[in-house]
């Protein structure tokens, strides 16, 4: 789907963030560090980042052209989804025949789905090795506890270690970024985070990338049930440059809602058929997840 690769390049190593550990009882335990506590955040994260429940959800694009509305549903073959609006409108006639011709042709062409399936995978991967990085990458600071969506959610500062040497050229990212992140205090799951790029980052010497001093992200995760907790809001606004030519101008808004879990059976090929025939919202044997905003 459009920039989701783009966010999740950038974008989600920055959502490293989620269910921490749970305390021993019984028995006085040593406080856990900063660092500790994000290691286990990262390990716990990434299981759940490898975890695909069969779901469909609405998602919702904003960018300086329009704002792009999609049905999607998730299922273990991958994601197909189908654009039902823009700026508000449903699509026009043409429009609509030609996102019906492209998922009639999908089935017939199995092999599409099994490719983008594999960059999923793939995207994933890399996403999850980015996150191992965190918590070498920042140093976190308790900063008080606010109120939150579910509770009192507990507040942390990070900013660039200064020791950190990155292992890879896609690491260097994390040398630096600074902003603030919230937890939820008693289930100990990401709620949101804040952050900006405090110097502009040359990927590969400039050649493959330059992001620009002043970049900003900002993230909120949710509970949607059954354990899954996905990053449901998501803004971007980076400028840089690519292939040291190519300029990049990244200024979007990206959210999820809707959410309703489907049978763990679900074949990207029902999927198809379910948006092909209007059945996008889930009907018998299907549970509707949890989805509280906050923005």
């Amino acid at each position: 789907m459009l920039p989701r690769a783009v966010s999740l390049s950038f974008i989600t190593l920055l959502a490293a963030f989620a269910p921490l550990t749970a305390r021993a009882a019984k028995q006085t335990t040593p406080a856990l560090t900063p660092h500790q506590i994000v290691r286990k955040a990262v390990d716990l994260q990434i299981a759940s980042n490898n975890r695909m429940p069969a779901m469909s959800f609405t998602y919702t694009k904003t960018t300086p052209h329009g704002v792009f509305v999609k049905d999607v549903i998730q299922t273990s073959g991958g994601e197909v989804s189908r654009l039902v609006s823009i700026n508000g409108k449903p699509l026009s006639p043409d429009r609509n025949a030609l996102e019906q011709q492209r998922l009639t042709a999908l089935l017939s062409h199995p092999s599409d789905q099994a490719r983008h399936r594999r960059h999923q995978i793939e995207d994933q991967g890399r996403v999850n090795r980015l996150m191992q990085q965190f918590p070498d990458a920042l140093l976190f600071t308790p900063a008080g506890t606010e109120p939150g969506p579910y509770g009192p959610m507990l507040h942390f500062t990070f900013a660039p270690n200064p020791h950190y040497s990155p292992p890879d050229i896609e690491s260097s990212i994390l040398t630096a970024i600074t902003g603030d992140v919230w937890i939820d205090q008693s289930t100990f799951h990401f709620i949101k985070l804040h952050a900006h790029l405090i110097h502009s980052v040359h990927v590969g010497w400039g050649i493959v990338a330059t992001f620009q001093k002043g970049g900003t992200v900002s993230l909120v995760n949710q509970n949607i049930g059954h354990g899954n907790w996905p990053i449901t809001h998501m803004k971007l606004d980076v400028d840089g440059s690519a292939l040291i030519f190519k300029p990049i101008h990244i200024h979007i808004i990206e959210d999820e809602s809707n959410y309703h879990f489907l049978p763990p059976s679900t074949t990207w090929q029902q999927a198809v058929a379910m948006l092909t025939h209007g059945q996008f919202t889930p009907v018998n044997g299907t549970t509707t997840a949890t989805n509280t905003s906050q923005h």
